[in-house]
């Protein structure tokens, strides 16, 4: 019964990847498009996960909330929340056309930390019932992974693929403390120039800001004090050497971070 689930979901991704409306199945049945994403949806379910609980420190939460849409961010949220010995919470599937496990539009978009979703990938932003429960189901967790309420730091991972630098937006962050944390990243890369820039606010204009999730989502001052939204450029993320160069990296900055922003 799972393998001829699992044949059935292939079909159907297939048809739709081929912007087909109605799609014969091989055992006979029709569906229509709408019909197919509702069942896709059922099928491929979306999961929130708390994967670990704040240890020593409460607090202080790696999350990584668009898995399989951001690839190689739960990656990095494994041996993040290993190395930082901190909670850490995961979102799956909630985003489709991503490239991976929901290459097409299966009608469901969802931002996860924050209360919208979209029609479609960058499209335009708007609340709905199922985005405020998928919204409050994250920050549930996040509560559950830090073991507080605001959160003390959380550290939101991302992955984006329009340019080569690291972006990081950040909330409750002052611009003396960005400096410490910009001079901490530099010192660390200095050793290998393959590894991307920093941007961070408040002391660089980025692309990827947030704006969203500050406003009413995870970055908000009701779910954390501080607030680290990191955007990895696909040139650390593309293969083995890459990832495997920059985690280290990524794992003593943020442990920086700590110590700068909570004095840990």
């Amino acid at each position: 019964m799972e393998r001829d689930r699992q044949a059935l979901i292939g079909e159907m991704i297939a048809a739709l990847g081929e912007g087909a409306h109605e799609f014969t199945s091989t055992d006979g049945r029709t569906y229509l498009k709408l019909e197919m994403q509702e069942l896709l949806q059922e099928w491929i379910p979306a999961t929130v996960e708390v994967k670990r609980v704040c240890g020593e420190s409460e607090g202080i939460v790696v999350a990584a909330p668009h898995v399989s849409f951001d690839n190689w961010t739960e990656y990095f949220a494994n041996r993040l929340a290993f190395d930082l010995n901190c909670g850490q919470v995961l979102a799956r599937n909630f985003r489709d056309e991503d490239g991976g496990l929901i290459p097409v539009s299966i009608g469901r978009h969802l931002h996860v930390n924050r209360p919208t979703e979209s029609k479609r990938k960058g499209g335009a932003e708007r609340e709905t019932p199922r985005a405020i429960a998928a919204f409050h189901k994250y920050r549930s967790a996040l509560h559950d992974a830090g073991r507080i309420m605001p959160l003390a730091l959380l550290i939101e991972l991302h992955g984006h693929r329009k340019h080569e630098s690291l972006e990081v937006a950040t909330s409750g962050i002052t611009e003396s403390e960005a400096k410490a944390l910009k001079d901490s990243y530099e010192q660390l890369a200095s050793t290998d120039l393959r590894l991307p820039k920093l941007a961070i606010e408040p002391l660089d204009t980025l692309h990827y800001n947030a704006k969203g999730a500050k406003a009413q989502g995870s970055l908000s001052p009701k779910v954390c004090r501080y607030g680290l939204h990191v955007e990895i450029p696909r040139v650390c993320r593309e293969n083995e050497d890459a990832r495997s160069r920059f985690r280290p990296v990524l794992s003593e900055w943020t442990n920086r971070c700590i110590g700068v922003l909570l004095g840990g």
